[in-house]
Formats: structure tokens, sequence, C-alpha cells
């Protein structure tokens, strides 16, 4: 294999593009006919329960259905109302671990807010489902960490040849090449396992609230733990990610065969290219890591393409 400081140099000459189709969503929620079926009957109750209380009357039924539609239904987070909740700074995630009590306690809140603010708005501009879609569409930039990961996975299965994902410690111990997602259910427990097994301390989990790496890799007595970030712009938190993935690479291992390897992908990695101000500091410090830890490596996605063809040529 080359060394570190080649394969970052191999990532700075090819660039990242600005659409990757690996983070390519286009789930179209709104052919459901059974969601839909629901969205619309939130809406006739949530209409309907606005107009019972203008009058002062209360309607526990109607009130019990919503709830229940919002418990018991799948991606109903993207509809107008659930959308209203943020103004008032609730979470939809938060709302539905709460207890049944104070879940109904808060609905009330929101509907009381929603028919004095937004009900005669949308009954006069009319509802349309294109909303509940684009609501869904913009949520797409979550499930990028996920897509990171999938990303990694196809790379590692098709240059590579592997398949799965090993199911346990013993199998990852007696393959020549082979790999496991850490923070997976299976994975989780074959880690802490692993980590014993190699002896590895995996000082950066222990000072990072207990995080673990999104892919550990096998080849032949080589360990690669690997950590990856889809950054595309600057930010609080991208800064974040960006400083977790340079203090990544600062950790090493008595163990000369275990490697960490940093992947970072998206255009911010464009950025180092021509480095000036924070992104200059941030370079210097990623190359004066990789020339202290010759064992570590920080690579885009053609960084980290070269150093999984130079370990099948190995393999060869």
């Amino acid at each position: 294999m080359k060394s570190n400081l080649e394969y970052w140099q191999i990532s700075l000459e090819n660039p990242e593009p600005e659409k990757d189709d690996f983070y390519f969503f286009d789930e179209i929620i709104v052919k459901d006919p059974d969601f839909i079926q629901k969205v619309e009957r939130l809406r006739e109750l949530i209409i309907t329960y606005c107009v019972i209380s203008e009058k002062g009357e209360s309607s526990e039924e109607i009130f019990n259905e919503i709830y229940d539609i919002l418990i018991a239904t799948e991606n109903i987070q993207y509809t107008e109302f659930v959308a209203f909740w943020k103004v008032f700074d609730v979470s939809f995630s938060v709302f539905k671990n709460l207890s049944v009590e104070k879940k109904k306690e808060i609905l009330k809140d929101l509907l009381k807010g929603y028919c004095e603010r937004r009900s005669r708005l949308y009954d006069r501009l009319g509802y349309t489902n294109t909303t509940v879609q684009a609501l869904y569409d913009s949520g797409a930039s979550r499930k990028k960490g996920v897509a990171g990961v999938r990303k990694l996975v196809k790379l590692v299965k098709d240059i590579l040849g592997l398949r799965d994902s090993v199911k346990s410690i013993n199998e990852f111990k007696n393959c020549n090449l082979a790999y496991f997602l850490p923070d997976s259910k299976d994975g989780k427990e074959i880690f802490n396992i692993f980590l014993k097994e190699f002896n590895i301390k995996f000082q950066f989990g222990k000072n990072h609230q207990n995080k673990k790496p999104d892919i550990v890799l096998k080849v032949f007595d080589q360990i690669f733990i690997i950590e990856a970030k889809h950054v595309k712009e600057s930010g609080g938190a991208q800064d974040k990610q960006i400083s977790e993935l340079i203090d990544f690479i600062k950790y090493s291992e008595k163990s000369s065969f275990v490697h960490y390897i940093s992947f970072l992908d998206g255009v911010y990695f464009n950025k180092f290219i021509h480095a000036e101000d924070k992104v200059l500091v941030q370079r210097k410090e990623i190359e004066n890591i990789l020339f202290k830890n010759p064992n570590n490596f920080f690579v885009n996605t053609a960084g980290f393409v070269e150093i999984l063809k130079d370990i099948k040529a190995t393999v060869k």
C-alpha cells in the first residue's frame, strides 16, 4: 500500500462531485393510498375539532381519533399540522416518546394553537398532498448519515467482493476479508468483544460519549477502523463533524496492524484543495497528524477507493 500522505494527495487531486448519486433520495410517499387516506382523515378531523372548539364545545371522540392517527401512522409528521408544531418548539420524535398522559396534554395545546393560527388560513388557501411530499423531501438531509455508511459498505463490497457484514466475532476472526457495522444491532456486541479480542483501546470512543465507528474492516492481519462524514457546507454542526474526523486520526494503537481512517465526502472536502483561512488551518492539522501517525488515513471518495484497490491487489 501507499503512504497515508499519498492517499491524501490522491484525494486532493480528485475533488468530490457536486451531485453524488449515493445521496439521491426520491421516495414518493403520496402514492400510498392508505397513507393519504389517513392524511385526509386527519385534516377532516382537525377541521371539525376547530369548529367545535370555536363553539365552546368539546369532543373526546374526535380528539382520540386524531391522537390515534398521529401515533399509529408512519410519516404522519410530514403533514401541515405536525409541521406547525415547530412554531411551538415541539419535536414529533420527542412527543412520541412521552407518556400517553403527557402526549394528550401537549396535543390539546397544539390543536388549540393550530385552530387559532392556521386552520382558517389553510381552509381558505386549500390543502394539497404536494405539501406532504414537499415536507418529506425537505427532510431528506436527515438520511445523509445512513447514506454515508451505505456508500462505504457498497464500495467495500463492490471492490473487495465481500457480501454482508459478519454476524459474530468468530466469523470476523476466521475470515481473511470481513467487515461489520459497530452501530448496527448485531455489530454493537461484536464491537465490544472485538476491542477485547484485539486489545484495542479505541480511546476516541471513550472521549466522545462512547461513540462507535461506522465500519470495521479486516484484511488478513490488518484492521481498518473507519469513521465517515458527509459534509457539503460550513456551519456550527458541520464544523463539529470536521473536528471529529480530524480528532479521529489523532489516535493510534500499540499494534501497528490497526489503522484509523477518516472518510470525508461531500463538496466541503473540495475546500481543502485551495484552502484558505479556517480550512487552511484544518488542512495543515490533518497533514501534521498524518505525518505523526503513518498508520492512519484521511481521504475522500477517490482516496478511499484507491486504498480498497491497493488492498485488493495485496489479496491477489
